[in-house]
Parts: C-alpha cells; structure tokens; sequence
C-alpha cells in the first residue's frame, strides 16, 4: 500500500511538472487577436480593451527566392512575389515554378497594419530560430540581425538563437522585410514563428523562457555533481556515476541548444561549434543511458545490443566529429530512427521485462517513459502542423532522469540502512568476540594450569618410585645391601616400584591417545541383558578371590520386551568397568566387603530417547563434595587410601564414556559410601 502511495505522488508531481513546463512555454502563444496574413498582409485589430497583446506573425509572407532585396528596392512596382508559410522550412523542388532549396537565399516581406492606438508606442517582434542567418528591416530602417547573410557558404557565418527587436511604429502600416541564407544547417528559412507586440507584454514571456532553462541547466548540474560525489564515497555503485553523467550531458545540451545563454554565459557563439557539442552531448548521454539500464537490470538487458549500442554511439560521435553541421544534420532521421530503436529497447523493451519480474523502480520506470511516449506523439504532430503545442521530448527527459535519480537514490538508501545495520551487527559481533576472547584466554590460561599441575603429578608420581629404585641400587652397588635370600623384600620393592611406573606410563599413554581421538573404537550392537549378565559373571568370580561379594540388579527390562540394546566397544567398556570396580574396592575395602552393580533402563530427562544407566555402588567411607567435582580429574588421587594409583583411571572412563556419547558421574556422600554411574544413549 505504501509503494502505491509513492508511486502516485510520484505520478502527480511528474503531470504537474508537465502542465507547469506547457504553461511556461506558452506563456507568448496567446490568441492572436488578428486574421492570419494573407499574401504578405496582416490586419491587425482593435478591440479596445486596453491589453497588451501578443500576435503571431502566421501565415503568407511574400517571398523572394534567390533575391537580396531591402527596403527600397520594394518601391518597384515589377517584383513579382511568391509565398511562402511562416513557419516553415524551405522545401526542395519545385514551388510556385520557382526551383528551391534547403541551402539558398532569399528575402521575406510583411505589411503589418496596426491600430492607430500602437502608434508611436513601444513595440517589439520577438524572433526565435531562422536558418541560418538574416537581416532585418522594419519600416526602412535595418535592426540588429543574426550572423552575415551570404549567397555562398564561405560568405555566410551562420548563427541562430532567440532575438528581442524594438521600435515604435511611426504610422499605421509597418513594413518589415528580412533577408534569410542558409547553407549550414538542414533547414533553411523561418522555421520558428515570429510575434508581434506590446514590449511589456513580450519580455515576461522570454524571461520565464529563459528562466526555465536556466533552472534546467542548473538543476541538473547539481544534480550530477551531487551524485558525483555520493559515487566518490561509494565507487562500487556505478549507477550513482552514470546517473550523474546523463544529469550533466543534459545540463549541457540544453546551454548548446540555447545560443542565447551560451553566448551570455559562456561566451560561445561559434555556430557550428554549438551545434556539434549539442549532437555530441545527446549521443553520450544516449550511451550513458544504455549503460544505467544495464547496470539497474544486468539481468533484462542483452549484451549484443549493448555492443550494438556501443558501435552505433561510437559512430555517431566520429561521423559529427568529422563533418561539418550541413551533413551530419541532414542525416537527422536516419540518427533519430538509430537512437530511437536503442531507446526503445533498453527503456520500453528492458523496462516492461524488469516490472513484470518485478524488478525495485521498474513502475516509476514505466511511468516516466509513458511520458516520453506521449510527447514523441506531440512532437511528431507539431511538425506536422497538425496541433500548435510545443516541443515536449527535450523536456519529457527531465522527469525520465528525475525517476532514474530516484530509483538509484532509494538503492542507495536502502543499501546505507543496510550498511548501518551490519555495522550494529558487527558491532555485537565484536563484543560477543570479546568475550569469547576473554573466555577462551581464561579458558587457556586454566588449561594451562591444569598441564602444569599435572607435569608436577606426572613427575610426583614418577620420581618418587624412580628415588626408591635408585636408593636401594647405590646401597648395592657400595656393597652396603648384600644380595641374598635374607633380602627378597628388596627385590620385590624393586618390582612393585617398577610396575607402578610402567602402570603409570601406560595409563597416561592411553588417556593421551583418547584425549586425541587417536584410539579407534570397535563398536558393535549388544543386547543389555545379555551384556549385563556377562559383565557380572566375569567380575563376580574375580572379586570373590579377593574376599569382595559383587551384587548384581537390573531393572527397566521386562522378559518379554523386544531386546533392549547398546552400540559400545566392548574391550573399551570392560576397562571402563575394570577401573571402576577396582575403584570402589580400593575405597571400601577396610568397611565393606559388598560391591552393588546395578543397571536400569529409563526415559532420557529430555524425552528424545532411552537411556542406559550403569552404577558401581560401594559402602566405603564416600567423597565429601569438594572431592566430587575433582574425582574425575586427572592424577587426583586420595593419598591417604590410593598411595598405589595413577589418579588418571576415572580420566580414563571419562574419555571412553564420552566417545560413546553418554556420560560419567558420582553421587556421594561422606560416611555412606559412593555411587559411580555411567550413562548411555539405547539404540532406538
């Protein structure tokens, strides 16, 4: 809904501008309060409504073809006139029996009959285009013309822009007679009206002219050197650099195809130099648009029209640059069908293919050349003379390029909110990095720590046998401890050291290579009636050698479920059961003799799955809750009651256990005994 609401302003701005730019251009076209001249006669009327009035000079004026004729030669009553629409361009072939033209000379005449109110009041005649230069005459006396007329092109120096004359009719009747050649452009003769009236009623007309092309002119160079510098912060968007580029090329255009400001504020007059920048600036701006329309629809535009379009530029540019204005603007159609078929198909043809795939501004797009379309259609009847309007095209590009500002401003926009919203994400990303940062150095620094205890444990635990062994071997080698059977204690100190030494280095050996995930595990499925039955036969007999009674109980199974079983490395569960058995033996053997292994099968807390639970109970004198959450480090050992251990057998089942996916725990409490538990996931 709200696309829809800016979509209509949009739309309604563009008419009003539309309506505005007629009205403007206009303003000098009021009703003629006169009858249109006939054959070389104007009667001028009066109301008697004291208005200024502005009259258009339409009609048939006497003209002279190949004749340089000024006032006084019209004194002869032998001249025998043709006559010629006013305004209209001289035809090639055959008029009146005279052959003509578009490159000649000639001399045009009105007779003007004013009302006697005009008399000796300020009047003017406002003269636009004529090709492609004149002198000009009124009532015998010669006002300032436009270049120098010549009967051949190296006598003529052409030069054409909008030209206010004053004078004040002396009596009713006005003669005013202008010679016209024309051998530099395609048109020849008065092609522009000319108007007749009050001079203060002319000049807000002109003023609102000129002023309109100013705005233009300078509008759309603030235009583009506003999106010159948003591409200089932003080069990767080369829209905003094109965009700017067609602002400026149409800033341009406009100043060369005004001579009058050109002149004032440039301080160009050449011709043909105007003329050749002003078809130059329409074919970059031509190929510039191509290029916008590639970059806004990369994806609808065809690269072989886009070198077609490149090759056609390229050729107009060196076919202008090289000739003079009399051949490249007769070739005017033959451009105009080239430009336009581009035009067509990367405004009409990519436009309508980007809004049906629904591309972002294809609708404003579509509306602004619905604009172009309409005044092409205007234009080509008010050359036809079927309709007094006024040239729209030229200004019809105004909104074309307001709408391609705005769809690469709303781009930008979107893509300066978007950036605006990463730069708050990164800026949380950072902070979380931060902290991670800070967890993960504390966690090193722990880490570190916890190695650095455990060389202290590893060499504890290794240098206090490896002192013993080396003690009793200098006290024989000094002779000081004979060898003999009175001293067998000895030897078998030596062994029980040593094997503590080697069950040390093996211990660590293996939990460093499961710490590494080096050690390969052999899983297979188990039924866990079956397992459990087996695990308590071969621990139970082992046990009683030692005076231990192992009790056994599962519970969770009923005889006639489907088998209930476990995917696990048997050898590896083994030794996770072997270290926790002889755990609570060493633990318990001076208060109990009664070891429980207990299995159960329950819902996991999450409700996902079943799991497994595997208890080691014992009656000993249990582990206060500080000694809980150290058991399973690694090389903690109770030196009171395990002065023989490695401390790293419940690191050990820690490790295996994990890698079965489940996980290992202790419930204890000081006095009552322990429980060990290992926890593993059922296959479903």
């Amino acid at each position: 809904m709200k696309k829809r609401i800016v979509l209509t302003a949009i739309v309604f701005v563009i008419m009003l501008f539309m309506m505005s730019l007629t009205t403007v251009c206009s303003a000098a076209a009021v009703e003629a309060v006169a009858h249109q001249p006939q054959k070389g006669v104007l009667e001028i009327e009066d109301k008697g409504t004291g208005d200024q009035a502005v009259i258009p000079l339409y009609g048939d004026w006497e003209f002279y073809w190949k004749q340089w004729l000024q006032p006084a030669d019209f004194v002869q009553t032998d001249l025998q006139p043709s006559y010629m629409k006013v305004p209209s361009s001289w035809p090639d072939g055959i008029v009146n029996g005279v052959s003509m033209s578009s490159h000649g000379f000639g001399t045009y005449r009105m007779v003007l009959h004013v009302p006697a109110s005009d008399v000796g009041k300020n009047k003017s005649l406002f003269l636009r285009a004529i090709g492609s230069a004149y002198r000009l005459w009124i009532d015998g006396i010669e006002k300032p013309g436009l270049g120098q007329v010549g009967a051949s092109m190296e006598e003529e120096q052409p030069r054409s822009h909008i030209n206010l004359v004053f004078f004040e009719p002396k009596q009713q009747t006005v003669e005013i007679v202008l010679q016209v050649s024309n051998y530099a452009f395609r048109e020849g003769g008065m092609t522009r009206e000319i108007t007749y009236g009050d001079t203060d009623a002319l000049i807000p007309g002109i003023l609102k002219e000129l002023l309109y092309d100013i705005f233009v002119i300078g509008g759309f160079l603030m235009i583009g050197i506003y999106h010159f510098i948003v591409w200089g912060m932003r080069k990767r968007d080369l829209a905003t650099l094109l965009v700017g580029l067609i602002a400026l090329f149409i800033s341009m255009r406009t100043m060369f195809i005004n001579g009058y400001l050109s002149a004032e504020l440039l301080h160009l007059e050449d011709w043909e130099g105007l003329t050749k920048l002003e078809y130059i600036s329409e074919v970059l701006g031509l190929i510039t648009l191509v290029f916008l329309m590639r970059s806004l629809y990369p994806k609808e535009v065809h690269q072989g029209m886009v070198r077609i379009a490149i090759l056609v530029s390229a050729g107009l540019f060196l076919f202008i640059c090289v000739t003079p204005a009399r051949i490249y603007t007769e070739s005017m159609v033959l451009q105009s069908v080239l430009k336009g078929g581009i035009l067509l198909y990367f405004t009409l043809y990519v436009g309508l293919k980007a809004c049906v795939r629904k591309r972002e501004g294809a609708m404003i797009h579509l509306v602004a050349l619905l604009l172009i379309l309409c005044a092409v259609i205007n234009d080509t009847l008010y050359y036809l003379r079927i309709v007094q309007t006024i040239e729209l095209l030229s200004y019809s590009i105004v909104p074309f390029v307001m709408a391609q500002a705005i769809i690469v401003s709303h781009r930008y926009v979107r893509l300066s909110r978007r950036n605006d919203v990463l730069v708050e994400e990164l800026g949380e990303t950072n902070r979380l990095l931060e902290v991670k940062v800070t967890d993960r150095t504390r966690s090193l620094h722990e880490a570190n720590q916890r190695r650095t205890k455990m060389l202290a444990n590893i060499a504890h635990d290794l240098g206090s046998p490896i002192v013993g062994i080396q003690t009793w071997l200098q006290l024989m080698a000094q002779g000081k401890l004979p060898m003999g059977k009175d001293n067998t204690h000895i030897t078998e100190q030596l062994l029980e050291k040593t094997s503590y030494v080697k069950r040390l280095v093996d211990d660590l050996f293996e939990l460093s290579k499961l710490e590494s995930r080096e050690t390969a595990f052999k899983y297979e499925v188990v039924n866990i009636s079956s397992w459990f039955e087996e695990i308590h036969r071969k621990f139970e007999g082992d046990l009683a050698d030692e005076g231990v009674i192992l009790h056994a109980a599962l519970t969770g199974i009923a005889s006639g479920d489907p088998p209930v079983q476990l995917r696990i490395d048997t050898f590896r569960m083994l030794r996770v059961l072997q270290n926790l058995i002889s755990n609570a033996v060493q633990f318990s053997k001076d208060v109990s003799h009664v070891i429980e292994l207990r299995g159960r099968v329950e819902a996991e807390s999450s409700g996902v799955g079943d799991v497994f639970i595997l208890e080691i109970a014992d009656y000993g004198k249990g582990l206060s809750e500080a000694e809980q959450a150290l058991v399973f480090n690694r090389f903690y050992t109770n030196r009171d009651k395990n002065e023989t251990g490695s401390g790293l057998g419940l690191a050990i089942v820690q490790e295996i256990v994990e890698q079965h996916h489940g996980k290992v725990g202790v419930s204890s409490e000081k006095g009552a005994g322990s429980v060990f538990y290992c926890i593993l996931p059922v296959l479903s």
